[in-house]
């Protein structure tokens, strides 16, 4: 048993140490740190932080919807290729691009591409878009409604949309084509067609007797105006005398003391018709082949009471005598004239190639040639339906005004070029482009 001593001793034993622990900082000498309840905090902040960050990066990597995308967009899941245009929050499957911008407000057009699992439970609509319409559409930058020209090479014709245009031919120079055994004149923007049986007269009168013919297709022969026939001319209502002047009708009048090449025809009804020097030249291969085409003098004051009427002959009818073309090649039609007013015509240059082999062809006849990516935008006459041309010379009528069809598309009424409505046979059609049509299911629309 302790004794009190050992008592005392124990208990002073246990306060020294305690006092000790108190006063003599943490083991090795060094003193207690003061907690820092901060620590955890911050912890939790930049835990957060990473989470977030991680967040983002994901959804870098897979978006979802954006926000507004319920309307007028054009929904692209880039991993199947899936096409949708979201309308009330619905998506509606769109066959091609083209049905989608015809039934969005010009302006708001926007593509979204997303993941096809992030379109995962929106309510999905009816197939719609306009069957057989263009998927990619050329931009305004590559739009050509001006560098047309048509070729007739053999069997076919080869137009060309953005090529180097040709020149115009120059005044007074012409052409001979037969189109299915009949034959033409072709000169500036007009053919004449030449009457069977007076074929050699005729071409010998224009000064195109040496021109070998070319033969030509009815779609090419048709870019031109149809003139009047290049024939022999006689005078209506007969060669009987005219009162007041003593000379039968058809005489050829010269005025005395005027330009030698100023002539005139008298016809029944007593007045004076122009007669230009191929007009001549082909009433001596008619009625005035009797000797009525021979010019007789009379002074002016003779023919002072005769009125002057239309010119004899056609009034399209060229002047004089035509120069032919290159002896070598087949003829081209080339446009002419501003933007906004072109006109065919017969081109300088001819063509010496060889015509394409594209199947396309073996069936339409026409080989239709487009740089890539090229295209047009144009109206067939200034009063026509406005026509769009893709980048494989596929065309397609938009009905309706500039302001509505053309902005939808991403166009400007100035980028619209006005051609000759004959162009526009030579391309394989299309169907019309209408937002009545790309609202339609193509199912319903067949």
């Amino acid at each position: 048993m302790a004794s009190k001593k050992d008592l005392i001793e124990a208990q002073s034993f246990s306060r020294n140490r305690l006092l000790s622990a108190f006063t003599g900082g943490a083991p090795g000498g060094k003193e207690l740190e003061p907690a820092k309840p901060m620590r955890a905090v911050f912890g939790g902040v930049a835990l957060t932080a990473m989470v977030i960050l991680a967040g983002v990066f994901v959804g870098l990597l897979k978006p979802g919807l954006p926000g507004g995308w319920e309307n007028n967009r054009l929904i692209v899941a880039r991993d199947t290729g899936a096409r949708y245009l979201s309308v009330n929050a619905e998506l509606h499957p769109v066959i091609n691009t083209v049905s989608a911008r015809m039934l969005i407000p010009a302006g708001e057009f926007k593509v979204v591409s997303v993941d096809q699992s992030s379109l995962s439970g929106i309510p999905i609509g009816g197939t719609i878009g306009i069957l057989g319409g263009p998927d990619t559409l050329p931009k305004a930058a590559d739009l050509d409604g001006t560098h047309w020209q048509a070729c007739a090479a053999p069997e076919t014709t080869e137009f060309w949309i953005g090529e180097q245009r040709r020149t115009a031919a120059p005044d007074g120079a012409g052409t001979v084509v037969v189109r299915d055994g009949e034959t033409f004149v072709v000169s500036d923007g007009t053919s004449f067609a030449v009457p069977e049986g007076s074929e050699t007269a005729v071409l010998r009168a224009v000064g195109l007797d040496t021109v070998q013919p070319h033969e030509v297709r009815g779609d090419w022969l048709a870019l031109f105006a149809t003139g009047t026939d290049l024939a022999p001319l006689t005078i209506t209502g007969g060669t009987g005398e005219v009162a007041g002047v003593d000379l039968p009708a058809g005489t050829v009048i010269h005025p005395t003391g005027s330009p030698e090449l100023e002539r005139y025809l008298l016809t029944a009804s007593g007045e004076l018709a122009p007669l230009d020097p191929l007009a001549h030249r082909l009433y001596m291969l008619g009625d005035g082949a009797d000797g009525l085409g021979v010019p007789v003098e009379l002074t002016p004051s003779e023919i002072a009471d005769l009125p002057t009427t239309e010119p004899a002959g056609g009034t399209d009818w060229p002047t004089d005598t035509l120069s032919p073309l290159a002896a070598t090649g087949s003829p081209c039609a080339t446009l002419a004239g501003s933007k906004k007013d072109q006109r065919t015509v017969l081109a300088a240059q001819t063509f010496t190639g060889q015509a394409s082999v594209d199947p396309a062809a073996a069936e339409t006849g026409v080989n239709v040639h487009l740089p890539d990516n090229v295209g047009a935008l144009v109206r067939g006459g200034p009063k026509g339906t406005l026509t769009l041309i893709d980048s494989t010379g596929t065309s397609y009528a938009i009905p309706g005004a500039v302001g509505t069809g053309v902005k939808r598309l991403g166009y400007t009424g100035g980028d619209v070029a006005v051609v000759p409505a004959r162009w526009l046979h030579l391309l394989p059609a299309g169907p019309e482009l209408t937002p009545e049509a790309a609202g339609t299911s193509p199912t319903a629309a067949k």
